[in-house]
């Protein structure tokens, strides 16, 4: 519902071109929260619309799926989040996304921040904490605890299986891997940078390798202890990381998880026509055997399990940040330059130019 009101938000306000925009301030729904945003976390698939117009909806499109903030009011159904509550959004496509003064979101897409935890670092994780929970859960379908502290043990087959994340220094493996070591599955291979596998150890991998390692195959093989390795995630998505994780795993029945968007070719060649960004991979572009099932990982379908959709960023992710069992990837926060617009201009060129470093970009909404 309109209130009459309007703020400022950034996006895309043509192909490849980031403007400032109007947009009524909407009134929540009744089960939906108002907040007035400090914080805003731009990811990857934000730099791929901006560069490479995908999953573009139509103009102008927001940036950001992370926001934190204030809670300015609430809907009458609404009663585990008040007004005057520090909390972070997980916002979806349309016109709710993250880079605006105030965002609306559904309730069950909140999460109160815990006192003491940087609002910043919960606007940077939010999405991809999501993403590695609903990977874990939907896309491998392995047990994990429905509370926090766990009121039982889950299944010792499950959690003896070996796990892989290629990529862990990304922000969804640096969260699947610290939710398998909360859940207490036993071996957590990861893949990284040499610089990134310390950090990704501490998170909880029993194992990491340097994926540039020509004997990186080998060595996953050897940490498996002989189990077949039966569940692989792969952020990256390149021809380079599928090719390796099909060399590991080769068991029918298997599953991989893929985060789109798939990249094809050459990354640096995407404007000039020379690579594409895909949403399914092809037959004839697949490595894996037959009998390994692909799964294309979308995060943003993870609501349609009812029981994460009630309780994961209710209930669970307090919880963890809480106690100190999940612990953000570093943030680089943006509040050098003089403008909203400028500071998400300089987030986006900070990821189009790689120097992140696996740090997550978040846009500070109040500096001067």
């Amino acid at each position: 519902m309109a209130s009459g009101k309007t703020h400022t938000g950034i996006g895309l306000v043509e192909k490849g071109v980031l403007g400032q925009v109007e947009l009524p301030t909407r009134s929540p729904g009744p089960d939906e929260v108002l907040l007035k945003v400090d914080y805003a976390a731009l990811s990857s698939v934000d730099c791929h619309a901006i560069d490479d117009n995908f999953y573009i909806q139509g103009f102008p499109q927001l940036v950001g799926l992370g926001a934190s903030g204030k809670v300015v009011s609430v809907g009458s159904n609404v009663d585990s989040i008040k007004e005057g509550d520090i909390v972070a959004a997980f916002t979806q496509p349309g016109a709710d996304r993250a880079t605006q003064q105030y965002v609306v979101a559904p309730a069950n897409r909140i999460t109160k921040i815990p006192s003491g935890t940087p609002q910043a670092e919960v606007a940077g994780l939010i999405d991809n904490f999501v993403c590695g929970w609903h990977t874990i859960s939907t896309s491998f379908g392995l047990p994990l605890p429905a509370t926090i502290p766990p009121s039982s043990s889950l299944d010792s087959e499950a959690t003896s299986s070996p796990v892989l994340v290629w990529g862990a220094g990304t922000g969804a493996g640096t969260y699947m891997v610290q939710a398998l070591r909360v859940a207490g599955y036993k071996t957590i291979i990861a893949t990284a940078s040499s610089r990134s596998a310390p950090t990704i150890q501490s998170y909880g991998a029993t194992h990491v390798f340097d994926y540039n390692d020509p004997e990186v195959v080998a060595k996953i093989k050897e940490a498996a202890g002989g189990k077949p390795v039966k569940y692989a995630l792969d952020p990256v998505c390149t021809q380079t990381s599928l090719d390796r994780i099909s060399k590991v795993v080769d068991t029918p029945g298997s599953k991989v998880a893929l985060l789109i968007p798939i990249k094809i070719g050459s990354i640096k060649s995407l404007n000039e026509g020379g690579a594409q960004l895909l949403i399914e991979l092809p037959a004839d572009l697949n490595p894996f055997a037959k009998g390994v099932e692909i799964v294309t990982t979308r995060t943003f379908e993870w609501e349609a399990n009812e029981q994460w959709k009630r309780t994961l960023l209710k209930d669970i992710l307090p919880a963890l940040l809480s106690s100190g069992q999940v612990k953000s990837q570093e943030v680089r926060i943006i509040n050098k330059e003089p403008t909203l617009l400028e500071r998400v201009k300089e987030a986006h060129r900070l990821m189009k130019n790689g120097e992140l470093r696996g740090a997550k970009a978040v846009v500070d909404f109040n500096a001067a």
